[in-house]
């Protein structure tokens, strides 16, 4: 038995009876979405009379078993005056690769005095303003260091100022100012300004100071309290900021708890 049928005709039949003729093996990473193909105008045919004869016979089938594309549509409840267009499976859009955030740049501002020969303060300030180290500042640290026995040698210290990020300036545009680099800049300036290693007692006052002088790696409560130096005669104490205690004296008892062990390490009899 044999028939023809146009290939419109056909997709119609297949689509109203919900069967799909393809499927998308895989969706290729940022393909453009498939263009809809659309099959060439053609006018439907009357299915075409077919005939089974023996040998040297013809024969006709009967009247009733041709049936008109129309009768086949009305079957499949498709008007006759619509012409359907194929389904086209829509692909879902190829979503673009995620680009690598840029790693931010910590910024901080670090006040260094050497309050006496054996002990050396680095101690976080804001980042705006000038003159952020005051004489308020100074009353409270000279509180500390005469409470774990190492006053300051005068009751007005010098300063000096560190800020981070260096900025765009020559070559230093092209360098990394990532927090491993923020990390060897705060070191190699205490060593070269202020002999960090040659220091018995660091005083850290702030995330930053700890972080930066520490280890950048390491959170800011893994570092409180008492800390090994550089080497086995040095400590590290390491607190919450001078300026968060003076605004959250509350902090104060939270402090003394951070830098009280070091004065047995000083006088161990």
């Amino acid at each position: 038995m044999q028939g023809r049928i146009n290939e419109r005709t056909r997709q119609n039949y297949l689509d109203a009876m919900g069967i799909q003729t393809w499927f998308p093996r895989q969706i290729l990473p940022n393909a453009l979405p498939p263009r809809e193909f659309d099959f060439p105008e053609e006018e439907p045919e009357s299915l075409t009379q077919v005939s089974v004869s023996e040998p040297g016979e013809s024969s006709s089938l009967p009247e009733t078993s041709n049936i008109g594309v129309s009768t086949a549509k009305d079957l499949l409840g498709i008007s006759t005056g619509i012409t359907a267009k194929p389904k086209t499976e829509e692909k879902p859009e190829a979503k673009p690769i995620a680009e690598a955030k840029p790693v931010e740049t910590s910024k901080f501002r670090l006040v260094t005095l050497p309050a006496n020969e054996h002990c050396l303060v680095v101690a976080e300030m804001p980042l705006s303003g000038l003159n952020q180290f005051s004489r308020f500042h100074q009353r409270l640290l000279n509180d500390i260091l005469r409470a774990i026995k190492m006053p300051a040698e005068s009751d007005s210290l010098p300063f000096s100022e560190f800020i981070w990020p260096l900025g765009n300036i020559g070559l230093m545009e092209h360098l990394s100012q990532d927090d491993s680099a923020a990390a060897d800049a705060v070191c190699a300036y205490l060593s070269n300004q202020f002999g960090l290693a040659r220091r018995k007692v660091v005083l850290l006052f702030g995330q930053a100071a700890a972080r930066f002088v520490i280890d950048p790696n390491r959170s800011f409560s893994d570092l409180r309290g008492l800390q090994k130096g550089l080497h086995s005669d040095q400590h590290f104490v390491v607190t919450h900021g001078l300026n968060e205690l003076m605004k959250l004296p509350a902090l104060k008892s939270e402090a003394w708890q951070d830098i009280a062990p070091i004065i047995k390490e000083l006088n161990p009899s």
